[in-house]
């Protein structure tokens, strides 16, 4: 089994060779092309956050349901917790129908779908430590530095990690994980909050706190903003994640996500959004407070 790792690369599906696997937004929204033995595990693009399973939630489904996932090439376009493991369980399918590796799965899937808007079965410090490779690039600013090459070392310390806990023996270990807390309300008016984070896993303490529209953004090394825009569940009302993803995007193109989440562009550079925060504000603002897109000019990209 090849994997294919591209930051910020997306395709179509019909662009792929025969027994391909795309995972995670590698092509958007998902999809099954049975006749070329090509599939899309994603959960962003034109569908609901709610009922629509997480990569790794629907690689494990497929295993069980029959795919025989020894002949295909996995594509990525990054190398968090939801795209590791659903490559862990494509390498291991044999192994998906054990419990611990089923309970792992439902805590990752539904910890991603839901941004850590709950904890899942009490597994959420569990969860933290199979992230903590990837959270800690991240943190150190050196995530977004990493070519399509480094991003493997990373790939293969979340696989390692999974291994450890399928097989009994992450106790210790994930006994010394310390959950994610830390962050800071730059602006909380007009029914949404701007916050600012470094690690980019703080999203379950910010919901616990009471927030349920926001707008997170996490400074990286290169000067651009990892931002994330979200609302707790598509039960929230008054924050129109589409319309405001559209409005950015006549700003600077590769705004998206699906229903519930989504964010700044993800380039092959590692780049984010040049955006400030005073420019997000504004967008987000005009839209919230007169129900509708902009009609003045928007403001200009930084260069």
């Amino acid at each position: 089994m090849d994997i294919v790792i591209q930051r910020g690369k997306t395709v179509t599906l019909k662009s792929l060779p025969e027994y391909s696997i795309a995972l995670d937004g590698f092509v958007q929204g998902p999809a099954i092309d049975d006749d070329n033995h090509r599939y899309s595990f994603d959960h962003h693009a034109g569908c609901s956050r709610f009922s629509t399973l997480s990569s790794c939630e629907q690689a494990w489904t497929a295993v069980m349901l029959g795919l025989d996932p020894s002949n295909y090439t996995i594509y990525c376009n990054d190398v968090d917790a939801d795209v590791c493991a659903a490559i862990w369980c494509l390498k291991n399918a044999d192994r998906c129908k054990e419990p611990l590796v089923s309970k792992l799965i439902d805590a990752i899937g539904k910890a991603d779908r839901y941004a850590g808007a709950f904890d899942v079965n009490g597994m959420k410090k569990i969860v933290e430590w199979i992230c903590a490779p990837e959270t800690e690039s991240k943190k150190n600013g050196d995530y977004e530095k990493l070519s399509d090459d480094g991003l493997k070392p990373i790939l293969e310390s979340i696989l390692h990690r999974i291994d450890s806990f399928a097989n009994g023996e992450s106790s210790i270990e994930v006994s010394k994980q310390v959950l994610n807390s830390d962050f800071k309300v730059i602006k909380n008016e007009s029914g949404w909050a701007l916050i600012e984070v470094n690690d980019p896993h703080a999203l379950g303490a910010i919901w616990a706190s009471g927030f349920n529209r926001i707008v997170v953004a996490r400074k990286q090394s290169d000067e651009t903003i990892a931002y994330t825009i979200a609302k707790r569940s598509e039960f929230i009302d008054n924050f129109p994640i589409h319309t405001i993803f559209e409005a950015l995007n006549e700003i600077e193109p590769g705004w998206g996500g699906g229903s519930t989440i989504g964010g700044a562009p993800r380039n092959a550079d590692g780049g984010r959004s040049k955006l400030s925060y005073e420019q997000i504000s504004t967008v987000i603002d005009d839209i919230l407070i007169n129900g509708k897109q902009r009609k003045t000019k928007p403001p200009k990209v930084k260069k």
